[in-house]
């Protein structure tokens, strides 16, 4: 099972959002193996799914973000 350790605005660096392009933000996740993994995934996603640090992670396949 993952849970959400750590929600961060994902980095940009030089480069900005471009026009339209929507928030990302940086989620870490880790098992109870202490494992971690990095998803970007989409502010407005995160909390449509209501989900926050501390939150169950049970998003099977990425690709669905």
């Amino acid at each position: 099972m993952w849970k959400i350790k750590q929600i961060a605005e994902a980095d940009f660096g030089c480069e900005e959002r471009l026009p339209g392009e929507k928030l990302k933000c940086l989620v870490i996740l880790e098992n109870e193996n202490g494992e971690t993994r990095r998803l970007e995934v989409e502010d407005e996603w995160l909390t449509e799914q209501g989900l926050d640090e501390g939150s169950t992670w049970n998003i099977i396949d990425e690709k669905n973000i």
